[in-house]
């Protein structure tokens, strides 16, 4: 930089000032170089450079941002979620905006940098672009991107980026959320409830969640009310696509009522309004070839598509008739398979002959577009043997692998104490003892170390041999017990508070989806709930006014626990286990003061909606299974300038009102920012360096915790990331992009804020980035099997160069020569000389007749 581009007053001995001069700059070769002093020169100390150390940083010089007059740009007060504003210069870190009237960010609205030349603000639920409530012109002021506040065409106080009109009458149009709905696929008709719809039919447009598009495309709107749109699927179209992300809901975005589109939900979540529930359209494949007996065959399954379980269940309607709950029990497998198990002294049907499913609801009502479907083909029972023996079917007896809590009981006639028994999957007389026998009843007792089953299912007796040998059910065998899998319990000290921890989830293995019982110590059973069971989970919930650990004397501290979950007792259908106390979780008091209740509208819905989970949430696109295809014109047109915010995310609720999915996170009601304990809900959390109050205080502070540590312990280190970008300014995105390093269970619930003793990235002098931290997922596959490629392939080359060594210092002749033989040498490379001169010509092509060369 030349020394006439700018004036140096010494401020004090400690302090230098430059003062850039009229028409010059400082010098910038990319979006931010670093300024580095080289020389300091005193003539009164002599003429030699002062500095004792090499260059020294000085600056950060970055780009003068600009900000483009948004023209005729029209947003309306509330019906206009989202506009952009256009220059040049934008970061993605450090920008702030000053308008008139004044807007404040995170209270007013949500800044999203979308690239160097385009911010996107959006609106956030209940507030107004004009915080007088007058419409008028919105005007920027000034503009800092981590310079300092930079002051734009402040001779006209500052850029028009939008005029502000009032709302119009139709931006009043409201959606009712009506999951209730149930309906299929390709159902033909469904209905949206709501007001403010416009009653001429072809001014209705609706934005859906998913790639539904409407006017003949998808759908058809067929009749309109100020209260209801009804529309009518086209054939070969479905309501949602993708089979495996049903029941699911089918969310509607926006309406457009005659004023432009118009959000239904709070814009900056895109939840938009749930209008039905969405069941995969079901199927059951034939199966003419099965054969089941009458009452020896103990289990038919059935395979197709779009089973559903839980507050869904399937039913199916059968030919001859069979009672759910009467004459078999069903259990949905997943969406493709699910077991039928026939009831003791009941028949799959009162004659031989064919079985077959006329109808199935899968949880939307009898679907219509069926086809009765065959299924199995009864046939009469074995007869008995000439001896009389015979055994009889038994599947509501139950036990476990191991434990030994009953023996196993085989009624029959004529059996003989020491009879041999065949069973289905084969056991050894080494697993069992015979403890007591009957010509109608033998008691088996298992042996220490054995089990009934390798896994768990049904037991059957394929053969009895008394006087002889008898074959039952023609060797299909007769189930006489069912077998479940020894439960566990996994233990676990996760940390919940007595009351604001609304949910407990216990994990193990062997849980019965038709019933788990647990029993817990010291929370009694009426305090608690089981909300559900999988076969390695099981969710406890919490009563309203309810404790977990109750008639406790509080701690001292907070951090103090109050006691621990232990689990004593599990019963999975076999009768009580008893359990060695296993802990699943320890209790904390409440935190003091804090906010916690389920009032936010969007809470219960399984994720977690509180500023404490920003960034965190992600929705499932039915049509390409990532995330939902939201156009780069969300809004566009009509004064909506939504422009590409396919990936944009944020709270919706007031932290402390989605107590249930996000947990106790707040310290006290009031300034909750900077009251957060530990959570990730700073737009930079899980980059690998340390971004709130801290350090650069890009964020709150202890909402980034991954990399902070929590508010009153930090893990940290002082390298910043944004000190050493003097090269990198093109990866900017890249840098801070958390999907890049770390991966997210999409299903898995939100919890509780991490507790005070858990840092992830520990203290270092020089901390690694987390993909070398941690290398998991196909990247980290990835870098693991290349590297092991290059060690392989270095291994090799230095195991075959050692071997030339050795045989040219043993004198032993190499496969090559060192030495070889001059170009020239025509006789050692073993080439005949050339002759030069004319040489016969064969020609490519020969013609016959005509005498023709």
């Amino acid at each position: 930089m030349p020394a006439d581009d700018y004036k140096v007053t010494v401020v004090s001995e400690t302090v230098l000032s430059l003062g850039l001069k009229p028409g010059k700059s400082w010098p910038l070769q990319t979006s931010e170089t670093s300024l580095y002093l080289t020389e300091y020169r005193d003539d009164a100390r002599g003429s030699e450079n002062l500095l004792e150390d090499d260059a020294v940083p000085v600056a950060t010089v970055i780009e003068t941002p600009t900000v483009m007059h948004g023209g005729s740009k029209v947003i309306y007060m509330t019906g206009s979620k989202q506009f952009n504003i256009n220059g040049t210069g934008f970061r993605a870190k450090d920008v702030t905006l000053v308008f008139d009237p004044p807007l404040e960010r995170d209270a007013d609205y949500i800044l999203s940098t979308k690239s160097s030349t385009c911010l996107i603000l959006t609106l956030k639920t209940g507030r107004k672009w004009r915080s007088d409530g007058n419409p008028g012109p919105l005007k920027l002021r000034r503009i800092d991107t981590g310079a300092g506040q930079l002051r734009i065409d402040a001779q006209y106080g500052g850029v028009l980026v939008a005029e502000v009109q009032v709302d119009l009458g139709p931006h009043g149009v409201t959606v009712e959320s009506t999951p209730e709905q149930k309906v299929y696929q390709s159902q033909k008709k469904l209905s949206v409830q709501g007001h403010g719809f416009n009653t001429t039919l072809a001014l209705n447009t609706l934005k859906w969640g998913n790639s539904l598009r409407g006017k003949g495309l998808n759908y058809t709107m067929t009749s309109a009310s100020s209260s209801r749109l009804d529309l009518e699927l086209e054939p070969g179209s479905k309501w949602r696509a993708q089979p495996t992300n049903l029941p699911g809901p089918l969310i509607l975005l926006a309406v457009n009522a005659g004023a432009g589109l118009v959000p239904v939900g709070p814009t900056e979540a895109k939840k938009g309004r749930v209008v039905a529930t969405v069941f995969e359209d079901p199927a059951i494949t034939p199966n003419f070839g099965l054969t089941v007996y009458q009452t020896h065959t103990h289990e038919l399954w059935l395979s197709g598509r779009g089973f559903t379980r839980g507050s869904a269940n399937t039913e199916l309607t059968f030919e001859p008739a069979l009672t759910m709950g009467i004459d078999y029990v069903l259990m949905v497998w997943n969406r493709t398979h699910v077991l039928m198990s026939l009831l003791d002294g009941r028949k799959w049907s009162p004659t031989p002959g064919v079985l077959r499913v006329t109808s199935i609801d899968t949880g939307a009502g009898p679907f219509r577009d069926f086809t009765p479907v065959v299924v199995a083909n009864v046939a009469s029972d074995a007869d008995f043997s000439a001896t009389g023996l015979s055994v009889v079917r038994s599947t509501s007896q139950t036990l476990y692998q191991t434990a030994a809590v009953k023996q196993l009981t085989i009624t029959g006639t004529e059996l003989c104490p020491d009879a041999r028994l065949e069973f289905s999957p084969p056991l050894g007389r080494d697993a069992y003892d015979v403890a007591s026998a009957k010509p109608t009843e033998l008691k088996l007792a298992l042996k220490p170390g054995k089990k009934w089953r390798s896994e768990g299912g049904v037991l059957s007796v394929i053969a009895v041999e008394c006087a002889e040998r008898v074959e039952l059910a023609y060797g299909q065998g007769i189930a006489v017990a069912t077998i479940l899998p020894d439960p566990t319990i996994v233990a676990s000290e996760r940390r919940i508070y007595a009351t604001y921890t609304k949910k407990l989830v216990v994990t193990g293995s062997g849980f019965s989806l038709q019933g788990t019982e647990l029993d817990v110590d010291p929370t009694p059973l009426t305090s608690y709930d089981v909300y559900s069971v999988e076969t390695t989970e099981v969710t406890l919930s919490l009563k309203d006014g309810q404790s977990w650990i109750p008639d406790r004397p509080a701690a001292k501290k907070e951090d103090e626990s109050l006691g621990s979950i232990v689990v004593t007792k599990i019963d999975t259908g076999a009768g009580e286990v008893l359990i060695d106390n296993v802990v699943v979780a320890k209790v904390y008091p409440d935190p003091e003061g804090a906010v916690c209740d389920d009032s936010c509208e969007w809470a219960l819905d399984g994720v977690c909606d509180e500023e404490t989970n920003q960034g965190m949430r992600s929705w499932f696109d039915d049509d390409f299974g990532g995330l939902y295809a939201y156009d780069d014109d969300y809004y566009g047109g009509f004064g909506y300038y939504y422009d590409d915010a396919d990936d944009f995310l944020a709270p919706v609720c007031v932290p402390g009102t989605d107590c249930t999915d996000c947990g106790a996170a707040h310290k006290g009601p009031d300034d909750v920012e900077d009251q957060i304990e530990c959570s990730n809900s700073c737009q930079w959390a899980n980059d690998g360096y340390c971004d709130d109050t801290r350090t650069s205080g890009l964020c709150a502070l202890g909402t980034d915790c991954h990399d902070c540590g929590p508010a009153s312990a930090g893990n940290y280190t002082t390298w910043d990331d944004d000190g050493w970008w003097d090269d990198d300014a093109a990866y900017w995105d890249d840098d801070d992009l958390v999907e890049n390093y770390f991966e997210y269970d999409d299903d898995a619930k939100p919890g509780p804020p991490l507790p005070k003793t858990v840092g992830v990235i520990k203290s270092t002098p020089n901390p690694k980035h987390p993909i070398l931290e941690e290398q998991e997922g196909i990247g980290g596959i990835f870098m693991i099997v290349l590297e092991a490629i290059v060690v392989g392939i270095g291994a090799t080359m230095c195991t075959i160069g050692s071997w030339f060594a050795y045989r040219y210092y043993k004198g032993e002749k190499l496969p090559f020569d060192f030495n070889p033989p001059r170009e020239d040498d025509e006789e050692a490379w073993g080439r005949k000389k050339f002759v030069s001169g004319p040489a016969e010509i064969t020609p490519d092509v020969t013609y016959s007749g005509g005498g023709g060369k």
